[in-house]
């Protein structure tokens, strides 16, 4: 009776041409640091990130296919000492198509813009003792800026959904730990974030969003080259959206995947990708599904 009530709403609202509707895979949606280049330098490079999603998976009128690519600016740098500032400006291209009609509609513009800023609670680079076990331990928060547009008509132009477009139109925050343990050439990294949405000039409010990893990698050096295979998990929970106070039961979920990755480095520069594949979900009510995600960067060292 649910999914049949929110068709005749979708369809009231909607013209033939146009899928409106909140199931859809999101670009706002939580992504983990991954290994960091080297802790103690700044650097400065370009990420980019890509996800896709099925979505309306038990209804053949409705079905489409959801892509999100963001191309991403981030720094870090030292403002204070054993505090870090990363800020990441991001630039999206959306994209979702229709199954029935092949129809698709794209998306893109700068997205938000965030900051995060650590505090360095135990590093064992800054000393010269010698440690068997080097450590790592960033505590701190930060803030999101809505930037990227958050507009969506249902005249046909644009796709007419909450998760769909380029920023969440809300100023967000976020809480973050990471951790790296190191012994000689291996080591464990875990990522724990916890983002605190607040309510955009629309009324919506996306939910709240826990997610963490844990990383485990291997370093291996060749003169100037270093090479850090890495595997581990990622997994992340939301609540339901809300729209003018009220849950949207067709938002939120549980997922969780497995994830590969490589870490290079080069003198000053750094590369690496992760690709992940889901081991766990139910997204949606089992009606959205995350197909696969990867990342890659470059980095300067400095």
């Amino acid at each position: 009776m649910k999914k049949i009530l929110f068709l005749l709403m979708l369809l009231g609202l909607t013209s033939p041409e146009v899928s409106a509707c909140d199931i859809c895979g999101c670009g706002n949606g939580g992504s983990f640091f991954g290994i960091l280049p080297q802790s103690h330098l700044r650097f400065g490079g370009v990420r980019y990130r890509t996800k896709n999603f099925d979505s309306h998976l038990n209804s053949e009128f409705l079905r489409t296919k959801e892509n999100f690519q963001t191309a991403e600016l981030w720094t870090r740098f030292y403002p204070l000492k054993r505090t870090q500032l990363m800020v990441f400006v991001p630039y999206s291209v959306n994209a979702q198509t229709i199954m029935r009609t092949s129809e698709t509609i794209r998306i893109h513009g700068l997205g938000d813009m965030s900051a995060l800023m650590h505090y360095s609670i135990l590093n064992t680079f800054y000393d010269t003792t010698a440690h068997q076990l080097d450590q790592i331990w960033l505590l701190g928060g930060g803030i999101k800026l809505p930037t990227g547009k958050y507009k969506f008509d249902e005249n046909g132009s644009e796709v007419a959904n909450a998760n769909f477009q380029l920023g969440s139109g809300s100023t967000d925050f976020m809480i973050n730990s990471i951790y790296t343990l190191r012994k000689s050439s291996y080591g464990i990294n875990m990522d724990v974030t916890y983002k605190i949405n607040t309510t955009n000039r629309n009324d919506y409010r996306f939910a709240n969003r826990l997610n963490g990893s844990l990383s485990f990698f291997y370093t291996r050096y060749f003169g100037s080259l270093t090479l850090m295979p890495n595997a581990g998990f990622y997994a992340e929970h939301a609540g339901y959206d809300q729209k003018n106070g009220t849950d949207n039961t067709f938002t939120g979920g549980t997922m969780a995947t497995g994830n590969i990755g490589m870490e290079t480095y080069y003198k000053k520069f750094s590369a690496g990708f992760v690709y992940q594949l889901p081991v766990y979900q139910n997204l949606s009510d089992g009606d959205l599904k995350l197909k696969n995600s990867f990342s890659v960067h470059i980095t300067r060292l400095f």
